[in-house]
């Protein structure tokens, strides 16, 4: 008996832990930052211990973008090639990431990534691996 009680209290405390690691509190994306959509997936897939909400009534803390693309230059890409060098056409994606506690209005995390494409047509995947990278080091922070 005394045995049950202990795995039943064993297993609450378990799930209470769990259930605390799971989410770090809620995120504002605003959802007319065409960014917010990649972040927002970015979180998910580096599974990232908060709940993303459209309401920033509800939100713990807001997340803030500052973006510059650079796209390459196609002159450049082509004497490049016949001069032999390797194809390069310079695009890039960076972005400016802030969150911020949406009650004390502090900033509780600041990063900036910037991914280099050689694929001219591939910007939604360098916007998506921009926002794993902004994601992965918040989450390292939160640990």
């Amino acid at each position: 008996m005394r045995i049950r009680i202990l795995a039943v209290a064993a297993l609450v405390l378990g799930l209470v832990s769990t259930m605390s690691a799971a989410s770090k509190g809620k995120i504002y994306l605003d959802p007319d930052d065409q960014f917010s959509a990649y972040f927002s997936a970015a979180l998910q897939k580096k599974k990232v211990p908060v709940t993303i909400t459209t309401d920033p009534k509800q939100a713990d803390f807001t997340a803030q973008f500052q973006a510059k693309d650079q796209n390459g230059s196609l002159l450049k890409d082509v004497l490049s090639t016949l001069s032999g060098a390797n194809y390069n056409n310079n695009s890039s994606n960076e972005v400016v990431m802030t969150i911020v506690n949406a009650k004390t209005k502090n900033v509780v995390f600041s990063y900036t990534c910037r991914k280099q494409s050689q694929n001219m047509d591939a910007a939604s995947a360098l916007a998506s691996s921009v926002a794993e990278c902004l994601a992965k080091h918040w989450k390292d922070t939160m640990k």
